[in-house]
């Protein structure tokens, strides 16, 4: 299911295909066309909209888009052309359809049919001048305002005064000056509509919504939270505020107008738990839900919706439940479908970290919603500040044998499976980078998009790492000697040893560094678990297991810079497959290895003879100078030491010195 936050495509997703149409073309075949851009008007008892079609664009799409007008099922709709009846499963541009450019298509539901109020999207708690929550995907987040002076103003006596209030609060309450003031896992979130009387503006623009600020917010104006402690829950009062404690708005939440005069109303006020305790990552938890909790890579169930989060107001701009409606006065408009089936994730494994927090902290039934400043959680989510909403639907607990969601064998398969796709994403984005490092040096331009394709490889490689751990775990947990148990026993070891490996693998500068403590405990972890699996694909007589394993053992080799081992098990491989395509880019690989620890152990040399020359020239020992200079010559002839190294170390300095001497 997909549910990429950036991407315009949504699971189950059924849309009209834009700009696109069709013709009959002359001499050819039956049911053979053209493609052309033209488009047709829908006429609905509500309104008519022209709409953009494609060659094989049916009524049948059509209807899918037109059920949430007409509320009705698909199957309940009645398209007309031409007074005939069309039919669902022939393209529109077929014979049989005969629909052109130009063409009027009326819908309207069948005799009979009763309206159906489920069919209508989810309405806009926001608005109630909209039957359907539109996705406006084209709102931007406010543009922040770039100051010289970007220091936060403090209230003075005078700043914010209550001048009247026209409305009586109906509920009291005391602020915790722990939750304003510095660190703390708690916060006040206050809910106001504020009205700019001298602009004429109101806050937020949707008409029963709220703007939400965390009082004491170092992101936001201070004058906001010194009204809100002034007043009770429900009032709404008039208060004068001088301009700078005002104009103070970085992350674009509060209203900066100057105006004589603000009318604040206080909605209502809520304690969220603050994630990282830096307003950063506001967590509200709306409902609870079930007792039971999801589990480090448990798969969940849930509805998603992004809303921005901006003082002009918390529109919808993404959601799970998108789907695309012909609605009159918009045409093809993205809107929520609260029909629409909830979207699996797994939780722990960082693709969708908003929705994975708020989905661990909630049972089944439950909800939150998790307030994100601009430089929170950015990965896979729209910029800017945003609203993460999260209803959990179910979750399948399989945690192994004896648990509930388990199914034997094809719960294991499943594990193994999901394992291999992160470590196929984890691999060929390692082949990215060596690629990329083989062809050009690292710029300063580079390095960026280089460090973050690096920390994708090792993300998804622990990813697989912990799916294989898992799964090996549960078939250690059965207990069988069957022959199928132990093959996959020797799979998933094969592939746990290339994870895990892999998760801490140097890329970059990086590489030329020397190992973490990490990655030397993974090495050594991964070969012997490929010396197990090699006895036992060779006690079994299976040679695609000895051969997987062999190939395994050469990248571990290559990491752990052993070439002697890496050129033996490439031998093997050689003498089992010569046809195989991959084994010449590892030998490559392994030249390029042979090649930069060549140049590394330049590197060292070139250090001892820098120290061998600084001592003769102290000394004043011309012979054994020149010595050194020759050694420093040769080495440089015969390309043993990078540039990089001998700029490093300041030779040059002790060459310059050493010619002195005549």
């Amino acid at each position: 299911q997909e549910t990429n936050f950036g991407s315009r495509s949504v699971a189950g997703l059924v849309c009209l295909p834009l700009s696109v149409s069709c013709q009959f073309v002359p001499g050819a075949a039956p049911r053979t066309w053209a493609a052309m851009s033209i488009s047709v008007k829908v006429v609905m008892p509500s309104g008519e909209v022209n709409v953009p079609v494609e060659p094989n664009s049916t009524p049948g799409h059509l209807k899918e888009n037109l059920k949430y007008s007409l509320r009705v099922p698909p199957k309940q709709i009645c398209l007309l052309c031409n007074g005939r009846e069309l039919d669902d499963i022939k393209p529109l541009c077929s014979e049989t359809n005969g629909v052109s450019d130009g063409a009027i298509i009326t819908a309207e539901p069948k005799e009979g049919v009763v309206e159906d109020e489920t069919m209508a999207a989810k309405p806009d708690t926001a608005s109630k001048k909209e039957e359907q929550t539109i996705i406006k995907k084209e709102e931007p987040p406010k543009p922040k305002k770039l100051k010289k002076d970007a220091v936060r103003p403090t209230v003075s006596e005078g700043d914010v005064k209550k001048k009247e209030v026209l409305a009586p609060g109906c509920q009291g309450w005391a602020p915790n000056a722990a939750y304003i003031e510095g660190k703390s896992f708690k916060r006040h979130m206050a809910f106001l509509r504020i009205d700019v009387v001298d602009e004429n503006k109101t806050y937020p623009e949707q008409e029963e919504s709220s703007l939400a600020i965390a009082l004491g917010d170092p992101h936001t104006a201070p004058a906001w939270t010194a009204a809100v402690v002034q007043m009770e829950v429900g009032e709404k009062a008039v208060f004068q505020m001088s301009k700078r404690v005002v104009d103070f708005d970085p992350e674009g939440l509060t209203p900066t107008e100057s105006s004589a005069t603000y009318v604040i109303e206080l909605l209502r006020i809520l304690d969220v738990e603050d994630v990282k305790q830096d307003f950063s990552e506001l967590l509200h938890i709306e409902q609870a839900g079930g007792k039971e909790r999801a589990a480090d890579l448990d798969s969940v169930g849930v509805h998603w919706r992004v809303r921005r989060w901006m003082a002009e107001g918390m529109f919808c701009i993404a959601s799970s439940r998108e789907r695309i409606a012909i609605m009159p006065g918009y045409g093809l408009v993205p809107i929520e479908d609260k029909r629409a089936p909830p979207v699996t994730i797994s939780v722990g494994e960082g693709q969708q970290e908003a929705v994975e927090l708020i989905a661990m902290r909630v049972g089944p039934g439950g909800s939150g919603h998790l307030y994100l400043k601009s430089e929170a959680m950015k990965g896979n989510r729209p910029q800017g500040c945003v609203i993460m909403d999260v209803e959990l639907v179910g979750m399948d607990p399989c945690r192994g044998p004896g648990s509930p969601g388990w199914k034997g064998w094809q719960s294991l398969v499943v594990e193994r499976e999901t394992g291999d796709r992160w470590l196929e994403e984890a691999d060929e984005r390692r082949k990215q980078l060596e690629t990329f490092t083989t062809l050009q040096k690292s710029t300063g331009t580079s390095k960026d998009a280089e460090a973050h394709v690096a920390e994708q490889v090792h993300k998804f490689a622990y990813n697989a790492e912990r799916r294989y751990r898992r799964a090996l775990r549960w078939l250690e947990a059965e207990q069988s000697d069957d022959k199928k148990i132990k093959l996959e026993k020797g799979t998933l070891a094969m592939r746990l040893a290339k994870a895990g490996t892999l998760a801490y693998q140097r890329f970059g500068e990086a590489a030329g560094g020397a190992a973490s403590d990490e990655e030397k405990r993974s090495v050594q972890e991964a070969r012997a678990l490929l010396k197990e699996v090699f006895e036992l694909g060779e006690s079994m007589s299976n040679e695609q297991m000895v051969y997987e394993c062999l190939k395994m053992t050469l990248q571990v080799c290559i990491q752990a810079e052993e070439v002697l081992e890496a050129r033996a098990a490439l031998e093997r491989l050689m003498a089992m497959r010569p046809d195989d395509d991959d084994l010449k880019s590892d030998n490559a690989r392994i030249n390029r290895l042979e090649s930069a620890l060549s140049l590394k152990k330049g590197a060292g040399t070139i250090e001892e003879l820098q120290k061998d020359l600084q001592v003769a020239v102290t000394g004043g020992d011309k012979a054994k100078a020149s010595e050194v200079l020759t050694s420093i010559v040769e080495l440089l002839k015969e390309g043993k030491v990078t540039w990089d190294a001998v700029r490093t170390c300041k030779v040059g300095k002790d060459v310059g010195n050493a010619m002195k001497m005549g």
